[in-house]
């Protein structure tokens, strides 16, 4: 199943985390690398995971509280 990276904030929001090198938010799985030959699982197969968390707040809500 592949999945998308997120970071989450103390504002709690999730934000999505790309790849190293800029590359693409959606992470393929090995499933769909060997299956599928690189295309993504369908959409409706893909896994949200939270893996870093921020003791920051988002840019939106940074900018929110900074232009006050």
């Amino acid at each position: 199943m592949c999945y998308i990276v997120y970071t989450i904030h103390v504002c709690n929001h999730w934000i999505p985390q790309p790849q190293p090198d800029n590359g693409p938010i959606l992470r393929i799985c090995e499933e769909a690398e060997k299956l599928r030959l690189g295309h993504p699982c369908p959409e409706t197969q893909r896994e949200h995971k939270v893996v870093n968390r921020s003791q920051g707040m988002c840019t939106g809500c940074l900018w929110k509280n900074v232009s006050k």
